[in-house]
């Protein structure tokens, strides 16, 4: 495309231009990676391959034991380390903070011989600023998740999330750039302090799977509506937790069921908030769940049957649902928020409503109803998704590593001492390098304290809990041999005559 690419601002004719310059070694980590499933793990597996399409040598630092054969075949090394979780989220794992990942996290950074450090934002993060720092390698952070709205979400302690606004732009000032996934998340960050590079990352849906053909396989809509194929049939795809607002889909579609509306919604997916829902399930609710995941050719086929695809979540930093079902020829209704905004346009490819506005979400829903095909036809919906490619996403991001180097070389010159062979200015500048990392290993000390001392009192009180259990049996067997010896009963813990 040779227009103003609207997540950098810049023509991607330059990007290409600038793509074709020397092989580069890049050292990837991110927190999430195939077998896991969501949208961070989607464009690093993309990204991946691209890199090695393209010549560049990916060396990869991974939590994931059992990593997906099409991510490793592109690597040509992986470096595994150990892992921990925030224990106010178990589901969302990252590197632990300890010596032995960090010597092997250094061990790769030599190895790979780096010439940038691309990691996504995570409590491990200080790891990689030392190795980075001390190898004067240029160290790139994305950020994909909007962490303060998912503890919010999750009822986390609000020092907790006071913590995470502290902890993410401190961890960010000392990277050579900060990269996200759309212009409207990078606008949130910088107001919590986090100055993002104008260039964003953007998504794509990937065309040989998301396509309107995909209709014609299985018989979805005879299953989602319980038999009633020509009823208006509407879905929510993604993990199924509490910061996605499922609960506001399900009271939208109560509302319109309640006025006579022919109208069903689908949940597709699982995880913590499952239980909430299952038993929703069934005709009385015009609701269908039956948690789990599906492979995207469902997924996409599932897309391309339905009538609208829909989503309450105010907490995406890019909208891959609302994308991938545009590219199936399906309208999108979801919020006006970070990462849908950029994705969705209006009146084009689908509605957006006030966020968590009940009222507005139904006036959308209602024109849907009763004038989708008019207003949404398939050609229309497939055009608002044009500008989404897998080329722009790859360009941009590698776009991305030419100003962290560009800002690590403009740093290390600010100092006079850049390419300097004189002793005194090497000597100083590996100085300058050493307060940081000595800073760092002071603020892996805390967050090693903070994020393992929650798990180790919930590990004491088990253990107290147990030994009660057990004293209580010893106790109750005594009190048996005691009253078997009185000629009395012992019933629960009373004992009678």
């Amino acid at each position: 495309m040779s227009s103003a690419d609207k997540f950098s601002g810049i023509s991607t004719d330059s990007f290409d231009r600038e793509s074709n310059g020397k092989e580069q070694n890049i050292l990837i980590y991110s927190h999430s990676l195939p077998p896991w499933v969501d949208g961070v793990s989607f464009r690093f597996k993309q990204h991946i391959k691209m890199l090695k399409d393209e010549g560049h040598h990916v060396h990869i630092v991974t939590i994931e034991d059992q990593l997906d054969n099409a991510v490793s075949s592109c690597a040509e090394s992986v470096t595994h380390v150990d892992s921990t979780y925030l224990y106010w989220y178990p589901a969302k794992m990252f590197p632990n903070l300890t010596f032995r990942n960090c010597a092997r996290i250094w061990k790769a950074c030599v190895e790979s011989k780096a010439d940038v450090i691309h990691c996504t934002l995570c409590p491990s993060l200080p790891m990689f600023f030392m190795c980075a720092r001390a190898l004067n390698i240029p160290l790139v952070i994305s950020v994909h998740t909007d962490s303060v709205t998912l503890l919010s979400k999750c009822d986390s302690p609000w020092w907790v999330i006071d913590m995470c606004k502290c902890m993410e732009p401190l961890a960010t000032w000392f990277a050579d750039a900060t990269y996200t996934v759309s212009p409207s998340y990078s606008a949130i960050l910088l107001q919590r302090g986090i100055k993002c590079l104008d260039v964003t990352w953007g998504g794509y849906a990937n065309s040989t799977i998301f396509h309107p053909g995909r209709k014609t396989e299985g018989n979805w809509r005879e299953v989602l509506s319980f038999g009633h194929p020509d009823d208006f049939i509407m879905i929510t795809a993604g993990r199924v937790s509490p910061e996605k607002d499922i609960g506001f889909l399900v009271s939208l579609v109560k509302q319109f069921r309640d006025k006579g509306e022919k109208i069903w919604l689908a949940i597709i997916g699982d995880g913590p908030a499952s239980d909430e829902f299952k038993h929703l399930h069934g005709e009385e609710h015009g609701i269908w769940f039956i948690p789990n995941f599906l492979k995207q050719t469902e997924l996409a086929s599932l897309y391309a049957s339905v009538d609208l695809v829909c989503s309450a979540s105010t907490f995406e930093t890019f909208g891959f649902t609302s994308l991938e079902a545009m590219a199936c020829g399906t309208p999108f209704l979801g919020p006006r928020a970070q990462g849908f905004r950029d994705v969705v346009n209006h009146n084009l490819g689908g509605y957006l409503f006030d966020a968590k506005d009940l009222t507005s979400a139904a006036h959308y829903l209602d024109i849907m109803l009763h004038e989708r095909q008019e207003l949404f036809p398939e050609s229309s919906v497939l055009a608002s998704t044009s500008d989404f490619t897998a080329r722009n996403c790859y360009l941009r991001t590698l776009e991305c590593y030419r100003l962290t180097k560009q800002n690590r070389l403009k740093s290390t010159n600010d100092f006079g001492c850049g390419e300097s062979t004189h002793f005194i200015l090497r000597s100083l500048m590996k100085t300058i390098r050493a307060v940081p990392i000595v800073f760092m290993m002071f603020f892996i000390a805390i967050n090693y304290v903070l994020l393992n001392l929650p798990l180790f009192i919930a590990s004491c009180c088990q253990l107290m809990s147990r030994a009660r259990r057990t004293a209580g049996a010893t106790w109750d067997r005594r009190m048996i041999f005691t009253n078997m010896t009185r000629n009395r009963v012992l019933v629960g813990s009373q004992v009678t005559n």
